[in-house]
């Protein structure tokens, strides 16, 4: 049997359109930057939404933050949202007309805290934690705060000590950080107070804030204390999943894609 080139390239063709039919829907007109939480990692607890966001065709910036495993607050938090900044502009740069900043736990903290200070088309909060005014804080690490002020004040603000730190679950550890650094982060008056930057969010930016059902009592207050501070808006959703705090952004990930979605029309 003989076969005409041009019905080999007819059915060529037939075949690859069937594949482009059954390939996920293109998203790549839309970016998320996307943030992990204390002492993390990208291919941590986020690694999974990431993966998800990818599948549907979105462009995705997934940071590792200051706050990583490995960097272990390096970078003070003005130089944490000129990366997002970066973020942006290069998911931008390849081709998102609409972006979305992502964080879990203090990623999220940082996802608020960026919102006071530029616009984006969207902010998603997910378990957010990391509550530097919370009474939890400024007890246990009242004295590590202290000693990183007056370091700063004797003019000794890059010099590095070891300071304490707390993330969920009753984990602590010292650190091995700059003191100016350490104020930046774990200051109650200082840049990362959760309930004073929800209270500064720049209006006009919808908000998606995801809690666990099994969520910490503490995180969980203080959170709901924060959430009623955000500037109205008809895209904010709150959803809660069956969750502990670890654990959100992957029981997230249904919610966020649909979210973003209908946001970016």
């Amino acid at each position: 049997m003989i076969i005409s080139k041009t019905w080999l390239y007819a059915v060529v063709a037939f075949l690859g359109l069937a594949l482009v039919s059954n390939a996920p829907a293109a998203n790549e007109s839309i970016g998320v930057v996307v943030m992990h939480g204390k002492w993390g990692s990208p291919s941590g607890w986020t690694l999974n939404l990431v993966k998800a966001l990818e599948h549907e065709g979105v462009l995705v910036a997934n940071l590792e933050m200051p706050w990583s495993d490995r960097r272990m607050y390096d970078k003070g938090v003005d130089d944490a949202m000129a990366e997002i900044d970066a973020a942006v502009q290069g998911l931008q740069k390849k081709g998102a007309k609409k972006v979305f900043v992502a964080g879990h736990s203090l990623g999220a903290a940082a996802v608020v805290r960026y919102g006071t200070r530029t616009t984006v088309d969207g902010l998603i909060v997910l378990a957010p934690g990391h509550f530097p005014e919370g009474q939890v804080f400024r007890n246990k690490l009242a004295s590590s705060v202290k000693k990183a002020r007056e370091m700063v004040q004797a003019g000794k603000g890059d010099d590095k000590l070891n300071f304490d730190d707390l993330n969920t679950g009753n984990r602590a550890k010292s650190v091995r950080v700059a003191a100016k650094v350490y104020l930046d982060y774990f200051d109650p008056d200082g840049p990362m107070n959760f309930q004073n930057n929800t209270a500064s969010l720049r209006p006009g930016v919808p908000i998606l804030w995801v809690v666990g059902t099994a969520e910490e009592e503490g995180p969980k207050r203080l959170g709901a204390l924060a959430l009623k501070r955000i500037p109205a808006n008809p895209g904010n959703k709150f959803v809660e999943v069956n969750s502990d705090h670890l654990n959100t952004p992957n029981k997230s990930i249904e919610t966020v894609i649909g979210w973003i979605k209908e946001i970016a029309g």
